[in-house]
């Protein structure tokens, strides 16, 4: 079994007989250490040398201990800081662990307590790149998904479509409806693969939606007609209700599709056979807000006051519903709610977690309304694109 190599620490301090004693000390400690005399110096050694911690001395001439942390900080120079500091310079200590240092220490020091914090300080460091190697090898994971598992689904897809269609022979009603059942579910999978990623994106910052104006009434119909063959399968009736104009919402058209897909494609999931799914939307204004009662988990879009009037996106069903505990924990990662009459496989639980940071990233929320045995009803809030909220009662109806 390999030995772990010395840890190795550069003394940053203007005073030789302090640092003469803090390397016979770190020497006998088992340590390998370097000492600069000035900041310059000692940041000159952090850029050519890897050292698992620094030993800064807050006061010297030159720059100070305060500004090598800053830039420590601003280079991304990877090490471990303790402060060491004369008495009275409190302040400067306090500035020096906002800014990122692990520990202080006061001269003059006991260098038993001294080394007890280098342990420590080292430990952590040690234990937090760790962390960030865990984080890293996850992220891989997850872009393996991407690439490795839906490259394989595109192909299995394609292969159904060419018996499908009939390419490879004649295919009857039944073979085809058993088919048309493997294509959705090698679908599915795509589907719970892209929450997968898009929920780790969202939540490291690498997703930046794409803004635009988008014509809600277009996207509420496309997602509609999607679902309507597999809703005819299942003898349960998808129908639409908007009124006949509605303003545009500012969103991600992609983002959005899929949110509307989630809903949809868990609404089939849920519901009995002979069911009903209704797809709605209308307008409401910023005074109507207080009578929806929106409960306190539904993350509201900053600036509320400001904005004028929203629409409210509804997918209800007659499913069985969901227990009241559950509401609010449904829309976290990998929960899913209790519930024995789902049609098909259990999901991943991030279907709902997906939607709810997608239409955050462009001030929107969502909520569930629920009663058990009765069936559930997504409600979807959205602030309108630069337009009063409309009147109309006029409604069509896709079956």
């Amino acid at each position: 079994m390999a030995t772990q190599p010395p840890e190795r620490i550069l003394i940053i301090d203007d005073e030789p007989d302090i640092a003469l004693i803090l390397k016979l000390h770190l020497k006998q400690s088992g340590y390998i250490s370097d000492w600069a005399s000035d900041g310059e110096s000692g940041l000159k050694l952090l850029h050519s040398n890897a050292y698992n911690l620094v030993l800064l001395d807050v006061s010297m001439p030159g720059i100070s201990g305060t500004e090598v942390l800053r830039r420590m900080q601003s280079e991304d120079l990877d090490a471990a800081v303790v402060m060491m500091t004369a008495h009275g310079n409190e302040n400067l200590v306090t500035e020096c662990m906002k800014a990122g240092a692990s520990d202080y220490v006061g001269k003059p020091f006991d260098i038993d307590d001294l080394l007890h914090r280098i342990d420590k300080a080292i430990s952590n460091r040690r234990t937090l790149r760790e962390k960030k190697l865990l984080e890293q090898e996850k992220e891989d994971f997850f872009f393996m998904l991407s690439h490795d598992l839906k490259n394989p689904l595109t192909a299995v897809v394609g292969s159904i479509d060419l018996v499908r269609e009939g390419r490879l022979g004649p295919v009857n009603h039944e073979q085809t409806d058993y088919l048309q059942s493997a294509v959705e579910s090698c679908e599915e999978v795509v589907a719970m693969i892209d929450n997968l990623l898009d929920t780790q994106r969202f939540n490291t910052g690498m997703i930046q939606p794409a803004l635009t104006q988008v014509n809600l009434s277009t996207l509420l119909a496309t997602a509609v007609r999607r679902f309507a063959p597999a809703a005819e399968r299942e003898h349960i009736i998808l129908s639409l209700e908007i009124p006949a104009s509605l303003p545009k919402i500012i969103a991600d058209a992609s983002l959005m599709a899929r949110v509307l897909a989630n809903l949809i494609g868990n609404a089939l999931k849920f519901t009995p056979e002979g069911g009903l799914i209704t797809v709605s939307c209308s307008c409401r204004e910023n005074s109507n807000l207080d009578s929806m009662n929106i409960p306190a988990y539904a993350t509201m879009p900053t600036g509320l006051s400001e904005i004028h009037c929203f629409v409210r996106i509804s997918v209800s069903d007659t499913g069985n519903g969901i227990a009241p505990d559950e509401l609010s924990t449904i829309f976290r990662r990998y929960v899913q709610a209790r519930n024995s009459s789902r049609r098909g496989g259990g999901g991943a639980g991030l279907g709902l977690a997906f939607c709810k940071k997608a239409l955050e990233s462009f001030k929107g929320c969502i909520w569930v309304e629920s009663v058990e045995d009765q069936g559930s009803e997504f409600i979807i809030l959205l602030p309108c694109y630069n337009a009063q909220c409309t009147s109309t009662h006029q409604q069509q109806e896709i079956l």
